[in-house]
């Protein structure tokens, strides 16, 4: 069975995101399994000219997660079957090892980095970079410098929702499809979102030709919002279904319309150019800068062209 794969650390924000992924693993039926990443320095053990066994620092370190994963079972009150693992070695390329075939990956914005001003920190940042198949949240702080206060009113009267940015391609259906998996098992609304903007590199004469009025450009950013929820064979109650079109640039619209949410769902590229790029620029802003916990899919390996397809 595949697993939910958390990485921590110990630091407040690798717990924020422990819990979040345990209540992930328990709604999906899955396991959890926490993977703590670490690098020994010299005062953990002999000096450099005795042979290095670190052995004892390994259990410290599985006896860390376990710790963890108690104390997350504790606040959540979920009871999912878990495991716990140490890995010595660099915290993003274990992690992403780890998660190679799992459900999905959690990380913390931050943790431990001494760049605590950092939106996004280097292993959480390289996580999303780097994973090629697995899905990866980022779970932000409750303590972040954000907009906090407007995500709890926004959230107090509505019913929970699950944010999907959606651009037409094919990326972002599959975004939808992963939307719509999390809206059937919690019962939140899907608000799919479908920003628009028209971007002129310079004032053109009147000569030069016309300009469509901008309802025209809201009506095909509309027809191109149903034509990625039929692709994604959204089939929910009309009640939970919203259709979102948004005359703004992209990742502003997206990180305003997440306000309160309990998700955003991004593809990790889309209509924009760059396609080698491992994260697109709309998704990169959207993970820095929501308020709530952002979830970067990628289309299945089968469906991208060869030199985006992860190697054997």
């Amino acid at each position: 069975m595949r697993d939910v794969v958390v990485g921590v650390d110990g630091s407040v924000r690798s717990q924020e995101a422990l819990d979040w992924a345990l209540v992930e693993a328990g709604s999906r039926g899955v396991p959890l399994t926490a993977v703590l990443a670490w690098e020994p320095s010299w005062k953990d053990g002999p000096r450099p000219s005795e042979p290095a066994d670190f052995s004892h620092l390994a259990d410290l370190k599985q006896d860390q997660v376990l710790t963890l994963l108690d104390e997350a079972r504790h606040r959540t009150g979920v009871e999912a079957v878990t495991h716990a693992e140490q890995v010595q070695g660099s915290a993003a390329p274990a992690l992403l090892a780890r998660a190679e075939h799992a459900e999905m990956l959690v990380v913390g914005s931050r943790g431990l980095g001494r760049l605590g001003r950092l939106l996004l920190g280097s292993v959480s940042s390289a996580v999303v970079q780097g994973a090629t198949q697995v899905p990866v949240t980022v779970v932000r702080s409750t303590g972040d410098d954000t907009t906090e206060d407007a995500r709890v009113s926004a959230a107090a009267d509505a019913p929970p929702r699950v944010v999907v940015g959606v651009d037409g391609s094919r990326t972002s259906v599959h975004a939808l499809r992963h939307g719509l998996e999390v809206a059937r098992r919690t019962g939140a609304v899907l608000d799919a979102v479908f920003c628009w903007q028209i971007v002129t590199l310079a004032p053109l004469p009147d000569s030069w030709g016309w300009t469509p009025p901008v309802d025209d450009y809201e009506k095909f950013a509309g027809e191109q919002l149903d034509r990625a929820l039929e692709a994604a064979g959204v089939d929910l109650p009309e009640d939970q279904v919203r259709r979102s079109v948004v005359h703004a640039h992209p990742a502003k619209g997206l990180i305003e319309a997440a306000e309160g949410a309990e998700r955003l769902v991004v593809g990790n590229r889309g209509t924009g150019g760059f396609d080698r790029l491992l994260l697109g620029s709309v998704s990169r802003q959207a993970v820095e800068y929501a308020s709530c916990p952002v979830t970067v899919v990628r289309r299945p390996a089968d469906q991208r062209p060869a030199d985006q397809r992860p190697s054997d």
